[in-house]
């Protein structure tokens, strides 16, 4: 069974690689967008190259060795539009698929990475004031009509339709939207400051920041009534070559996904209680993908 599959990875590999366009130097290459965005891509700071999306494409080229690759940086706001758009092409990781992104671009069927779903960042006091409980999930709804507490959100970013209809919702004099660059790390110096009182982003851009900004006053909180995880995929642009790389990458990332260094750098940038938290999730998945059975404990 397993020969199979190599034998079948590699003729899916030499397949797509007979059909790639080639560079000056006659070697097929993939060009993966990437972004200034950490966690997911650190350019400069301490921990420059230890981007979680970055270490995946090192870590999927790694079991592709005769793929070439190159990395190509985009603002946040040109990215989708280059990976949609390009006449030569570009693959970009962890994109959500949406109606409106498949029309030009072509996805794994497989996930790429995989996180938590938006949480909150508040400060310690507000955690010890209304007695919360890190482990468990917050109600958004209750800390901001019970408690009058005032929200930190990105502007024209999405945290999913779900919470992006609560927060809609929500009192807008207690909802501070902001808007530029760096609106998260923006917001949580307002937090620091006791400008707002909460924050809403993934754990690991909280976590991340929170190091960054040198701040051991913050604490994260899961939401209750929304997904416990975030998945997202490899995205390439929709043309010939773009649709066999997806396809060399699902071969690749069903193996991948089981790896201990896959698993590392997924929970690289999260605290120790959501790490544990997401760790469980990965566990399962790796159980569901090998077709096994979980213990009678685990079903509980």
């Amino acid at each position: 069974m397993l020969a199979e599959k190599c034998v079948r990875l590699i003729l899916l590999l030499l397949t797509y690689l007979s059909s790639l366009s080639y560079a000056h130097n006659s070697a097929p290459v993939v060009s993966w967008i990437t972004l200034d965005f950490p966690p997911y891509y650190i350019y400069a700071d301490r921990d420059e190259g230890e981007g979680r999306d970055e270490q995946l494409i090192s870590l999927l080229h790694a079991q592709l060795p005769h793929l070439a690759f190159q990395r190509q940086g985009f603002p946040a706001s040109r990215a989708i539009h280059e990976l949609s758009h390009s006449d030569t092409g570009y693959c970009m990781v962890s994109l959500y698929k949406t109606a409106q992104r498949k029309k030009h671009i072509t996805y794994t069927k497989h996930y790429a990475t995989i996180g938590l779903s938006p949480g909150l960042a508040l400060r310690k006091e507000t955690v010890q004031k209304l007695g919360l409980d890190i482990h468990q999930a917050v109600s958004l709804v209750d800390l901001m009509l019970k408690h009058q507490l005032t929200l930190g959100v990105a502007q024209s970013r999405s945290y999913g339709e779900k919470l992006d209809l609560l927060i809609a919702r929500l009192p807008p004099d207690q909802v501070v939207v902001r808007p530029g660059w760096d609106t998260l790390q923006s917001l949580t110096n307002m937090l620091i400051k006791k400008r707002v009182d909460l924050v809403l982003g993934y754990p690991s851009e909280h976590y991340y920041l929170s190091k960054r900004l040198g701040s051991d006053d913050l604490l994260q909180v899961s939401l209750a009534g929304v997904p416990l995880v975030a998945k997202g995929y490899i995205g390439c642009t929709k043309n010939a070559d773009g649709k066999q790389a997806v396809t060399v990458f699902d071969e690749t990332l069903a193996q991948l996904v089981t790896t201990d260094e896959y698993r590392r750098i997924m929970l690289k940038w999260l605290p120790d209680h959501l790490r544990r938290k997401l760790n469980r999730h990965l566990t399962t998945d790796i159980r569901l993908l090998s077709n096994e059975v979980p213990t009678t404990k685990e079903q509980k």
